[in-house]
């Protein structure tokens, strides 16, 4: 995939840059959740403005295990677990071949034999597990299945202060339009993007990741476009 952004001439569109955005408006956090953590790199940048949040770190590959052990003996207040997620805790199941973790997710194997079963939970039972407290900052960089992890954390959604969600275009349970309007009738507005990324192919938008703030914040109330 081809990113059409570079940090040095398009800074604005980079993590750093929204989440101190983010830091300006007077959010505040309590804990970060980052589902997809893979090495921790989003959850390091999130916590340059809220430096005394608790993380936990969730992600369903095996292989960033080491990494993730490392990033928590450098970081206080850090917990990980090497699971998928999604609605509740269980087992679901992904493609052994190809992009295992690319917008395909099974609850219900059948008499399929190229999957692989992944031991599942699901955010609501992680807060309640580790006892965190809110306010939340999620992340998901999931590959489309955002919409079960969202069901699975119907209680912690409700102290929520933001969420940062790589959305698609062409995959998973719903594009990015449809994923806008879902995040909206649970309460959160589209606050800001970074990162959109094109296919080598034909440079059609890929994905790109959206920041979302409760509905009530104040920010949604002032229509002007200049102070």
């Amino acid at each position: 995939m081809l990113k059409i952004f570079s940090r040095k001439e398009n800074p604005a569109l980079d993590h750093d840059a929204a989440l101190a955005r983010m830091a300006a408006r007077g959010v505040e956090v309590g804990a970060i959740i980052d589902v997809g953590a893979a090495k921790g790199a989003w959850t390091d940048k999130a916590r340059r403005h809220w430096s005394g949040a608790h993380a936990h770190l969730l992600e369903a590959k095996e292989s960033w295990r080491a990494d993730l052990t490392a990033f928590q003996g450098r970081q206080k207040s850090t917990t990980f677990e090497i699971a998928g997620v999604t609605k509740e805790p269980g087992v679901i199941y992904f493609p052994k071949a190809g992009d295992a973790y690319g917008g395909a997710v099974f609850h219900d194997p059948g008499d399929r034999d190229d999957l692989e079963a992944i031991a599942a939970t699901s955010i609501d039972h992680e807060v309640a597990r580790l006892g965190l407290k809110g306010p939340f900052a999620i992340k998901l960089d999931t590959h489309g299945t955002e919409v079960d992890i969202l069901d699975g954390a119907a209680r912690t959604l409700s102290d929520t202060a933001f969420l940062c969600i790589e959305t698609y275009n062409l995959i998973g349970q719903k594009r990015f339009p449809e994923l806008i309007l879902d995040l909206q009738a649970r309460g959160f507005r589209c606050a800001d993007l970074v990162e959109p990324m094109f296919r080598p192919s034909d440079k059609l938008l890929w994905q790109v990741d959206f920041y979302f703030m409760r509905a009530e914040h104040s920010c949604f109330q002032d229509f002007k476009y200049l102070p």
